[in-house]
């Protein structure tokens, strides 16, 4: 971690530098370079360079997957993206007596993929913009909302809410 933050302090400091002395170039000696080509080069370099031997530079927190794959352990409550990559998110291991547990999936130019028992007691409220959302009864949302009620609940647990937004991306349940 050390030697990844030391670097990335050492490619900004060089980045500016190196445009600094093209604009003293350019007043001084007259010397035409386009700034801002030269930059957003260098700045494409950078990016490819960090994610070839760091990883993803945006890596988020742990319930966002951005420009990347990623199975998530899922929280009693709490909210799930996925931007601009693929997630998977397993409701059999919530546990099973839910009380009132609440879920929000957005997925925004990314691919979904909720995995959950067949009898399992939830409320599933999609709400979809130019996307495609296959439902476990075989509906299919591609614009709209649409609200999908699975299993029953039995008289010491509640349903579990699954709101669903998404938004030019793709979300498929799958029913074990």
């Amino acid at each position: 971690m050390r030697v990844s933050m030391s670097l990335n302090g050492v490619f900004w400091g060089v980045f500016l530098i190196i445009l600094g002395l093209f604009a003293v170039f350019k007043t001084v000696f007259h010397i035409n370079v386009s700034l801002f080509r030269i930059g957003f080069a260098l700045l494409l370099i950078y990016i490819g360079l960090s994610m070839l031997f760091n990883g993803s530079p945006w890596r988020g927190e742990k319930n966002t997957v951005l420009f990347d794959n990623r199975d998530f352990v899922l929280d009693k409550q709490g909210e799930y993206n996925v931007i601009f990559g693929r997630g998977l998110l397993d409701l059999t291991t919530l546990p099973s007596q839910p009380q009132g547990q609440r879920i929000t999936v957005n997925v925004v130019f990314g691919e979904g993929v909720l995995k959950m028992k067949r009898d399992m007691p939830l409320t599933i409220k999609v709400n979809a913009a130019f996307s495609g959302v296959r439902l476990p009864d075989g509906n299919q949302i591609t614009m709209g909302e649409y609200t999908y009620r699975a299993g029953e609940p039995t008289e010491n647990s509640g349903r579990i809410l699954v709101e669903v937004n998404v938004v030019f991306g793709s979300l498929a349940f799958k029913e074990e």
